[in-house]
């Protein structure tokens, strides 16, 4: 069976009606919030609390939703990691270098010594001590070996790897040498490029387990972080298959303002560009964030700002990616750096709205700036970053890290991501951090940015396609029939015990996680 005739008979059973019934219904949609029917037909939704009809889903006690949408993710990359050796959550250095010898013994199994050692995921935190060194890569021998921050904003190399790389100045980076240490600029634009990459087959392959593992999530779609070489060779070499939706923002920034890239002109119901992205500060975690006060834990740095907003350029970069009709995306999680940016976005359009991402800390009196403007963020990274904070930024500046509430109540538009593969893309992980304040080691943290289950929900559906442009995002007559089905209502548990689990993923009418526990015994034919 060729895939043109799986698409058709895919189509033609998305075509009858399936209503969904029952008490626990949340449609996101501000005008009405509750419903107690939703049919879908065709890939939309036909009717909200209309006449019931074709297949009737009973839900019972199962809650159904929007399907989530991740705000910022990178899908190619977070796909990579799945081949990769998984660092997170270490909590000694000899468990770091354990996972290493057993991922390096897995490579040498295959007879190619040339292949790197590439581990992601590792946190300082997870062992309360030192960053690691080079030291730290010996389970890899001769091979070349690089070990990424959670972040991806820092790495360490073995003395093999060094040997490969160009060790010179990088503006808007820092290179320790002798320890193998390589930060932002240095990490990329120096040790990005001698790691050989995996084929464009293997990356396609990657796509496909990815997507899957999103959809397991209760994702219909995301905001990908990608480079124009994989949109090309990955992503439109994809669409007969692809059933995840992204809408993709170009990572690609080393242009010249007034000759911008030529982008591939694509409108599909499954891929689309939306955007394009600089960076304007690193990482809390890699004391690369930029701030307007020097570090409670190392007083002789503020950080450093980077790329567009290191030349002074960074509004008219953006202005330069509007008059593509573009969105201009940009990284600032420094309250020097957020200043920055809310700066360039007064001196450019309100449309393609710009996207504020990370936006970890910002100054008390830039708080009412992102009034209507998208903040872009992730509730992960702050049950992560909790566990350091205090030391790196001091008391008197808690009360401005992650202000969800107080960006809430000044009106800006919350949009929810992951980050993935920096942390886990699991929205219900991310609507307890945002909703219970916990950090990853289970303790409260600035509790007094918590906001509300709803608004977290919202956060994570509505906004996110207001914001990139999703045909889902709400429960409403013609929007994108995308939903996911939870065993329970986030509404009626108490998130620092429990957590609802997802039950079924639906894209455009399709199934496409969990379609027995949807279409089984607790279904009927409505004539």
């Amino acid at each position: 069976m060729d895939a043109a005739t799986t698409q058709h008979e895919s189509a033609s059973a998305n075509d009858a009606p399936v209503t969904f019934v029952g008490e626990r219904i949340w449609t996101g949609d501000p005008d009405r919030p509750r419903a107690s029917r939703v049919t879908m037909r065709g890939g939309k939704l036909a009717e909200i609390d209309g006449a019931t009809s074709g297949r009737v889903v009973v839900l019972g006690s199962r809650f159904l939703a929007p399907a989530f949408l991740d705000a910022h993710l990178h899908i190619t990359l977070g796909a990579t990691t799945l081949s990769q050796c998984d660092l997170a959550g270490s909590t000694s250095r000899s468990e770091f270098e354990s996972r290493i010898a057993k991922h390096v013994a897995a490579l040498d199994a295959t007879g190619d010594a040339e292949q790197w050692f590439v581990g992601f995921g590792w946190n300082e935190s997870d062992w309360r001590g030192s960053a690691p060194d080079g030291t730290w890569l010996a389970a890899a021998g001769n091979r070349p070996a690089v070990a990424w921050r959670m972040d991806q904003h820092a790495c360490v190399v073995n003395r093999a790897a060094l040997a490969r790389l160009d060790t010179s100045h990088v503006d808007g980076g820092e290179i320790e040498a002798d320890r193998g240490i390589f930060r932002e600029q240095a990490a990329w634009k120096r040790v990005i490029p001698a790691i050989p990459e995996p084929s464009f087959a293997a990356k396609r392959a990657n796509l496909a387990r990815a997507t899957a593992y999103l959809h397991g999530l209760g994702l219909a779609g995301g905001g990908s972080m990608e480079y124009l070489r994989d949109i090309r060779d990955v992503y439109l070499a994809s669409l007969e298959t692809l059933d995840f939706r992204v809408h993709a923002t170009v990572l690609d920034r080393d242009w010249p303002l007034d000759h911008p890239p030529e982008l591939p002109r694509i409108e599909h119901p499954c891929f689309r560009i939306v955007g394009m992205k600089s960076f304007a500060d690193g990482t809390l975690g890699s004391r690369t964030a930029w701030m307007l006060e020097p570090y409670a834990d190392a007083a002789h740095t503020r950080g450093l700002s980077m790329e567009h907003t290191l030349r002074g350029e960074l509004a008219a970069w953006m202005r330069a990616v509007q008059r593509l009709g573009l969105s201009p995306s940009v990284h600032a999680i420094g309250d020097r750096a957020a200043r920055a940016l809310l700066d360039a976005c007064d001196a450019c359009h309100d449309h393609p709205a710009p996207r504020l991402e990370h936006m970890q800390t910002l100054a008390r009196e830039d708080l009412p700036r992102v009034a209507g403007r998208f903040a872009s963020m992730q509730p992960l990274h702050k049950a992560d970053d909790a566990r350091q904070a205090l030391a790196r930024l001091g008391a008197g500046r808690i009360e401005r890290f992650f202000p969800f509430r107080a960006l809430l109540a000044h009106g800006a538009r919350l949009a929810f991501g992951s980050d993935w593969p920096i942390v886990s893309p699991d929205p219900l992980l991310g609507i307890k951090a945002a909703v219970t304040g916990l950090d990853l080691n289970g303790r409260p943290f600035a509790t007094e940015h918590s906001i509300s289950v709803e608004a977290a929900l919202a956060a994570y559906t509505r906004v996110p396609a207001e914001m990139l442009g999703f045909p889902g995002g709400m429960l409403r007559e013609g929007r994108a029939a995308d939903l996911v089905v939870l065993d329970r209502s986030p509404f009626e548990i108490d998130w620092t015990r429990e957590m609802p689990r997802v039950v079924a993923t639906i894209v455009g009418s399709r199934p496409v996680h969990g379609a027995e526990a949807i279409l089984g015994d607790s279904t009927r034919e409505r004539n």
